[in-house]
């Protein structure tokens, strides 16, 4: 099981420097969400021997409309241009209807038949060329029914990705959204109870996604995962700063990283490689101030605003198994 992250760019410090360390610490895999990213990152990619998860954006709207005018050959042909070992190609990420508010969006059939009708003309693309990089798409919740089944709309797009891909949190709405996100996050890191509750939730997640995907023969990717390592905040002018304790972190990641692990022993390996949403605390994230209204997402790094671990980042990819 790979293990990697998505590492942000800008605050002065360098994407080059950042992947170097992270190379350094043990992992061996990124996440990127579009093509200009991949690009600056090959040439330290190739350096480290990492490999890429690419991105490509889907506009929804268009996408219901017309699936076609989402097609972008020229853009899947230059990520195989670029030289780096591709790990997958995911074709969207979090494709809503509805509008981005908590309670409104969902993931619909027209979502998923015009975004499977992409995949098979991918597919279809690389194959023509015996290229066989695995497409997929990034999911998160809204894909699920209240027992933790897809929903029967989304077997098409399954079907039409050689890997399965979920954006999959120890957290629930509490955790994520307004500033009393950070009351939650400390009591994932302070009160042990709080954190097993977590876990369990999450483990029964995973288990259900992985007994559907058995029955498939697809391989999972955790695209996005992780929690916060903040236990409250302060504010500079506009900005809120997380203030963590990176030693509770540490133990607490340890331990979530060891329950994958776990899991994945027990579904034959089917988890291919898992990405953290954040490399580095992210202190102008968009969802901050936006109609999620999600200040949490300041504190999301393995590493703090300054590109320094916050614990021995290394533990975790020997956990992995990597």
């Amino acid at each position: 099981m790979k293990i990697g992250a998505w590492i942000h760019t800008g605050d002065g410090i360098s994407l080059e420097s950042q992947i170097g360390l992270a190379g350094q610490s043990g992992m061996n895999t990124l996440r990127c969400y579009d093509l200009g990213y991949a690009e600056a990152a090959a040439p330290a990619i190739l350096e480290t021997g990492m490999s890429l998860v690419g991105g490509m954006h889907v506009e929804g709207e268009a996408l219901v409309r017309n699936w076609r005018s989402q097609i972008q050959l020229e853009e899947l042909a230059h990520y195989h241009e670029l030289g780096i070992p591709l790990e997958a190609i995911c074709v969207g990420n979090e494709l809503r209807e509805g509008g981005d508010a908590p309670d409104s969006k969902c993931f619909t059939a027209r979502l998923s038949f015009g975004l499977a009708n992409v995949l098979a003309t991918y597919r279809n693309w690389l194959d023509d060329r015996g290229l066989a990089t695995p497409l997929t798409y990034a999911m998160e919740g809204i894909v699920f029914d209240d027992q933790g089944n897809f929903y029967e709309w989304l077997w098409p797009l399954i079907d039409a990705c050689q890997v399965v891909s979920v954006n999959l949190y120890p957290m629930d709405a509490s955790a994520w959204f307004t500033f009393g996100a950070f009351e939650e996050s400390r009591r994932l890191l302070f009160d042990p109870r709080a954190r097993d509750d977590r876990f369990v939730l999450f483990e029964l997640r995973l288990r259900r996604i992985l007994q559907q995907l058995e029955q498939t023969g697809k391989p999972l990717i955790l695209s996005e995962t992780g929690f916060p390592s903040a236990v409250g905040y302060h504010t500079e002018g506009d900005l809120v700063v997380p203030e963590c304790d990176n030693a509770r972190y540490g133990e607490a990641m340890q331990a979530f990283v060891s329950l994958i692990r776990k899991v994945n022993g027990e579904y034959d390996n089917r988890i291919r490689a898992i990405y953290f949403y954040e490399w580095r605390d992210n202190l102008h994230h968009p969802k901050i101030w936006n109609v999620e209204q999600s200040p949490i997402h300041t504190a999301f790094g393995l590493c703090d605003r300054f590109g320094l671990p916050k614990f021995e980042l290394a533990s975790l990819t020997k956990l992995a198994g990597s």
